[in-house]
Order: C-alpha cells, then sequence, then structure tokens
C-alpha cells in the first residue's frame, strides 16, 4: 500500500485536545486536507470486578450526547505514566475502589479516522472500596459508580441500552484472555 505524503501539518485549536489540519498528497499528486484531532496522552479503562464477581462500572454523563453512559472507569495518563498505575490512579479517583490484582488485557486505538488516543485495557480482580472509599472527580466529571452482576450487564447491553463503547471493547478482551487460560 502506498501511504500518502504530509505536505503540510497546522493545529487549528490548542486545548484539551488538539485540531490539526494536514495538507496529504496522494500518489496520483491530488491534495486533500485531513482533519483531525491529537490528544498529548494516551488512556486506559479498567474492568474491574469485586470479590462477589459483580462489575464495579461507572454511570456517567457525557455532554456531546446529552446522556449518562454504563462504562468502564479509566482516564487519561499522566506523560510517561505506567498503565497499571495509572489505572488504578483513575479507578480510585471514580469509584473510590483499589485493587491488588490488576494486569493489561488489550490495547487499542478505538477512532483511528479521528484521533490518535491510544486505550490500554485493563482488567482487576476482587476491586474492593479503598482507604476512605470516596470518589475524587474532576470539576467537569459526572459519575455514579454501580456494581453490576454479569447477568444484569448482559441484560443491559442486550436491551440496547446506553453503553460505552469502551465498555464492550473490554469485555471482549476479558473473553479472549478468558478463553486463551482454558
Amino acid at each position: 500500500m502506498k501511504r500518502p505524503k504530509l505536505l503540510e501539518k497546522k493545529t487549528v485549536f490548542k486545548g484539551f485536545f488538539d485540531v490539526c489540519q494536514d495538507l496529504i498528497q496522494r500518489a496520483d499528486g491530488e491534495t486533500f486536507t485531513y482533519t483531525h484531532f491529537v490528544l498529548p496522552v494516551s488512556a486506559v479503562v479498567i474492568l474491574a470486578q469485586d470479590a462477589e464477581g459483580r462489575f464495579v462500572l461507572n454511570r456517567e454523563y457525557r455532554h456531546p450526547i446529552g446522556n449518562d453512559l454504563l462504562g468502564c472507569p479509566g482516564g487519561r495518563l499522566e506523560p510517561g505514566e505506567d498503565p497499571l498505575v495509572g489505572g488504578l490512579r483513575e479507578f480510585q479517583e471514580e469509584t473510590g475502589y483499589t485493587s491488588d490484582e490488576i494486569e493489561q488485557i488489550g490495547v487499542s486505538y478505538p477512532f483511528p479516522g479521528l484521533c490518535n488516543q491510544k486505550i490500554y485495557f485493563l482488567a482487576a480482580k476482587n476491586a474492593r472500596p479503598s482507604g476512605n472509599g470516596k470518589q475524587d472527580l474532576d470539576p467537569f466529571e459526572f459519575i455514579q459508580t454501580e456494581l453490576k452482576t454479569e447477568a444484569d450487564l448482559r441484560a443491559e447491553i442486550a436491551r440496547g441500552d446506553r453503553v460505552d463503547g469502551l465498555l464492550i471493547t473490554a469485555l471482549g478482551y476479558r473473553m479472549l484472555k478468558n478463553s486463551q487460560s482454558e
């Protein structure tokens, strides 16, 4: 496959993420503008279960869709931060829970047509309330932590309830990991 040539890169907005417009040239010489987001750091998602096997999930208001979604705790990593360390930090901040049993189960680029974001997927076992068990949310985070059995989670997904796609991806990675263990 012949890749396009980058002729010019221009940042048109700087903020939580940058918006860039690149001038790209195809092999046939035709040029076009490609607009995309650039995120300075990767992110992490944690699919955690407590000692009873219930999933520790977030119901979070997501402003771009004007509604809440059921999803995994997670967030942006600090520059150079180990995904396991950042995952536990985000898990504690968003849910008030922690775990001593955490592992990476996958990595993906969920929006490669729009942005460069890389997401690490982690699984945690035996999650339990940490310290004071309280959330430490950012001002723009509106999160309610919920414990769900696998049957309840599957039923919610099957009904077509509002579920974050990253939760579905995390469940897929978990399924692959479990099938390799058998």
